[in-house]
């Protein structure tokens, strides 16, 4: 997984006007999390693997819950509902729509892949191997996860783009907090596609090369090409599943945070 560690301060498109205080609990706590997800992905492999991927999007979702924290507090929803700052907000609002069709194309993938997953287990259990069909079936979800990637791209590029704000020390840290989690969900993100494209399938370490020894016509040799039964299979893809649809409510819940601001 892409390490987002160390990563160097991105509030160069933002500055306070005011003296710096003591950050809200709130603001803290984020950004304890944030600290914990970075100390976490620098102690893993960068070669994503499905373990690793189903931990990230649980921390995600954490991190996530801290965004609709921050956004939530009052004095957020107060700072934002000047007039200075509707740009922002709108933007932000642009950004999350963006994101909920990418969860949910990616949720959409994890589900194809456990359904096509789970098929060819079962043609090979009946010695058929259908083959020709779920080679076809990879070579489509490589487009998706492509697609779905230079998406991703347009938006961390959209945010790389956006004009300098005179914020005061509250609002500072929290759209540090809310781009540092954009940052981390990218990595995230990515990692997964990449995984489920098979991009990486030529690490022995990922449970994909498991899914690709499923598809060939033979056995690895001394291998055992079911060693994985069909129940791990769908408990590693709902696990996956899970952590999407989570990240999808979380979306949810941002966007009614910044719609709730709007209406103010």
């Amino acid at each position: 997984m892409a390490s987002t560690s160390c990563l160097p301060d991105d509030t160069h498109h933002i500055r306070s006007t005011s003296l710096p205080t003591r950050a809200h609990p709130i603001i803290l706590q984020a950004q304890e999390e944030i600290c914990r997800f970075r100390t976490w992905e620098a102690s893993i492999s960068s070669i994503p693997t499905a373990d690793s991927i189903c931990s990230a999007l649980t921390r995600l979702q954490v991190l996530y819950e801290c965004v609709d924290n921050v956004l939530s507090l009052p004095l957020t929803q107060k700072a934002l509902t000047h007039n200075q700052y509707t740009k922002l907000v709108n933007e932000l609002l642009d950004k999350s729509i963006s994101l909920m069709d990418i969860c949910g194309s990616t949720r959409d993938l994890v589900s194809k892949v456990k359904e096509n997953a789970r098929d060819v287990q079962s043609a090979m259990r009946r010695r058929k191997g259908e083959v020709s069909l779920t080679t076809s079936f990879i070579k489509n979800l490589k487009k998706e996860a492509k697609k779905a990637m230079a998406s991703l791209k347009q938006i961390d590029e959209k945010i790389g783009d956006m004009k300098p704000l005179d914020l005061d020390h509250h609002l500072l840290s929290a759209i540090k907090v809310v781009r540092d989690v954009g940052v981390v969900r990218s990595s995230v993100y990515r990692s997964l596609l990449l995984f489920l494209s098979g991009s990486v399938a030529n690490s022995k370490s990922t449970k994909w090369s498991i899914i690709q020894k499923m598809i060939q016509k033979k056995p690895t040799a001394g291998k055992d090409p079911l060693e994985i039964s069909n129940k791990d299979l769908e408990c590693l893809f709902q696990e996956m599943e899970n952590g999407l649809e989570c990240m999808f409510r979380s979306l949810i819940k941002t966007r009614a945070s910044l719609l709730n601001v709007l209406s103010r």
